[in-house]
């Protein structure tokens, strides 16, 4: 699913989505939401679904206009609406701290869906100054971060399945909260972690991190030029849900658009 709000902003995630559709071999659901005063229905010519790029023209495109009531909040319109259409996953961009994010489809938004849908989501933060300029639809290194429990893992098969898709190499980034026990067979541990997400063929040696570290995870990501990290909303809490700080601080500052999900 990617949704839109018909601005340049929005629309800009859209060669990502396109693209994952095309390497998945899955249709692609354009998404608006509308509400009171909506100016698609008297300025049609000027609010209209994006064409897809060039290089993903054969993909399979679905369009839907969804209403929203009035005290509807966007965020749950689109995670209901992903699984009510059956979506695998929610590709949509967020505004970031600019001027446009007043439009609905803004940070705020984007980053709840991040946080708190359970049907795994890539949000492309287009705004900032950690952005990187290398283009949004390329998929050539992704970088998969975990603390190893179980809740971590439920992102590990998506992750894996883009890799295999798309061609890229999949990094592992081992992260620890400050006070968690790593596993004395750190390998053993690893291995056995992949092997039940059904992703042993992508191990390889991980980099280790631990304690109040999210902004050297950030960094990280930059100095390596992932083009994708993939992470739970759990991350570095010892599995613990509401303790998403490293989670939160990761989706609003990353240099490459995330792929996060509710566990």
């Amino acid at each position: 699913m990617f949704p839109t709000d018909f601005s340049a902003v929005a629309n800009s995630a859209l060669p990502l989505a396109a693209v994952l559709a095309q390497k998945l071999n899955v249709p692609l659901l354009e998404v608006h939401i509308m509400h009171g005063g909506d100016p698609h229905v008297t300025e049609t010519t000027r609010y209209e679904f994006p064409p897809l790029p060039e290089q993903a023209a054969g993909v399979r495109v679905e369009r839907a206009m969804i209403p929203k009531g009035p005290n509807e909040d966007p965020a749950e319109v689109l995670m209901r609406t992903a699984r009510e259409r059956d979506c695998d996953l929610i590709v949509m961009a967020s505004h970031g701290r600019s001027d446009v994010a007043q439009f609905f489809l803004g940070r705020s938004v984007a980053e709840r869906i991040a946080r708190e849908s359970q049907i795994p989501a890539i949000v492309v933060r287009l705004y900032g100054a950690r952005r990187t300029t290398r283009p949004i639809d390329r998929l050539a290194r992704l970088l998969y971060a975990t603390d190893l429990s179980k809740r971590s893992r439920a992102i590990l098969p998506v992750a894996a399945a883009i890799a295999r898709a798309t061609g890229a190499r999949l990094d592992t980034l081992l992260v620890f909260g400050e006070g968690d026990v790593m596993p004395l067979d750190m390998d053993g541990a690893l291995t056995k972690h992949f092997a039940e997400a059904e992703a042993s063929d992508l191990l390889s040696a991980p980099q280790v991190m631990q304690g109040g570290i999210a902004e050297s995870v950030i960094s990280h990501v930059a100095e390596q030029q992932f083009d994708l990290i993939a992470f739970t909303t759990t991350l570095g809490s010892g599995g613990d849900p509401s303790a998403d700080d490293m989670a939160d601080y990761i989706i609003r500052n990353a240099p490459c658009p995330v792929l996060c999900m509710k566990p």
